[in-house]
């Protein structure tokens, strides 16, 4: 008869007797000023922060570090402590510090902001985020990447938001395992490119990209796949098309022509999309297409004709008739009808969704228009002339 199994002993250091790699790794989860303090833990304890794989920096809203002259001094003793450890993840994050008239950030709250950016790039970070609060109504002058040019075969994710971006900063050529870039609340300097060959995602929201129409920033991104461009102010950024000798530009649509799925959002003051529409471009591959109610306005069904009638390899549209999302949503699901599917529209078309937060008239005159394609639905009586409510 064997012995039963000893208990396990639920005494003693549990993670302290974890490998220093598994807690260096540990570490690099806990914002950086936690992660200094248990250098006080134990002899052990005294270097391991400064080998975490991660360094993630927070402050303001409420956050550790209570005023914003603390940041530049910690942030730089951190840097200085770790010497060459290198980094898998470098995270500024620094919120509104809640003084009176406090706008957001500027050069003078971070005078080593690429010097610590440089930092994380040349010790082999793939992710980095800088994220600083500011207030585009303050009219303030954000903190500045200018005069440096990002170097690293690591990078593969860069997130910034609230910064000042010069042209210098956005050749992105030497990041060849960039994927993905997004741009939040950031003013584009008199950008002239966005360039790599890489990247893969693309965002820019909340931004400023010249103040004149007449300038427009372009972007190439040859082997891009997702594109988001949300309350972008000033000239519209312009997709180049490649391959290409680097002379030909095109407007926004002409640079989608080549995307398998796309999302096409907007509102009703934006220009760009019904002025791209005068010359709308074949998506000889788009196979998956979402629009939101800027392309089926009641009296402006052209735009949704025309988008559908270039799509001829189209499997799945999905309408929003709505601007923003509502609480409340009703979906109503519909197929192409073979024997009547008007020839203006894919013949390899398989499932149309339609969501809304109310019928009312101007769906049902979407409806309407989507059964004369030959398109029926699930629910709602679209032939009826008298309106929404009908069966």
């Amino acid at each position: 008869m064997e012995a039963p199994a000893a208990a396990p002993d639920r005494g003693g250091d549990r993670i302290g007797a974890l490998p220093d790699g598994v807690l260096e790794d540990i570490l690099g989860f806990l914002p950086a000023q936690e992660a200094v303090r248990t250098s006080v833990l134990a002899r052990r304890w005294r270097h391991l922060w400064k080998s975490a794989k991660a360094l993630r920096v927070v402050g303001g809203d409420g956050k550790f570090l209570g005023s914003v002259k603390e940041i530049p001094e910690f942030v730089d003793y951190l840097l200085l402590s770790r010497g060459g450890a290198p980094l898998d993840t470098f995270d500024l994050r620094f919120g509104n510090f809640g003084d009176f008239g406090f706008l957001g950030f500027s050069n003078e709250h971070f005078p080593s902001l690429k010097i610590w950016l440089w930092y994380a790039v040349t010790h082999k970070a793939r992710v980095v985020r800088l994220r600083l609060h500011n207030n585009f109504e303050g009219r303030h002058a954000l903190p500045e990447l200018g005069g440096l040019r990002l170097v690293s075969k690591h990078l593969t994710r860069l997130e910034l938001h609230g910064v000042g971006v010069y042209s210098s900063f956005s050749d992105f050529s030497s990041c060849p395992a960039l994927e993905h870039l997004e741009f939040n609340k950031c003013e584009f300097k008199l950008v002239n490119k966005i360039s790599s060959d890489s990247l893969k995602y693309l965002s820019i929201s909340d931004s400023i990209c010249g103040f004149y129409d007449s300038f427009c920033t372009h972007i190439c991104a040859p082997n891009l796949v997702s594109l988001r461009l949300d309350e972008v102010y000033g000239g519209t950024p312009v997709l180049e098309t490649m391959p290409g000798d680097g002379r030909d530009y095109y407007v926004l649509l002409k640079g989608l022509s080549e995307a398998k799925k796309l999302a096409l959002f907007s509102y009703p003051e934006t220009y760009i999309f019904k002025r791209d529409l005068r010359c709308c471009p074949t998506f000889s591959k788009l196979k998956s297409l979402l629009l939101n109610n800027y392309w089926s306005e009641p009296d402006d069904l052209h735009a949704l004709a025309c988008i559908l009638e270039h799509s001829p390899i189209l499997e799945e549209l999905t309408l929003h008739l709505f601007f923003e999302v509502p609480k409340n949503v009703e979906e109503m699901k519909g197929s192409p009808d073979p024997t009547e599917l008007s020839a203006d529209i894919s013949e390899f078309l398989q499932t149309v969704k339609v969501k809304c937060e109310v019928f009312d008239e101007d769906v049902h005159n979407v409806l309407k228009f989507l059964h004369k394609l030959g398109i029926r639905f699930e629910q709602h009586g679209v032939l009826a002339e008298d309106g929404p409510g009908t069966t």
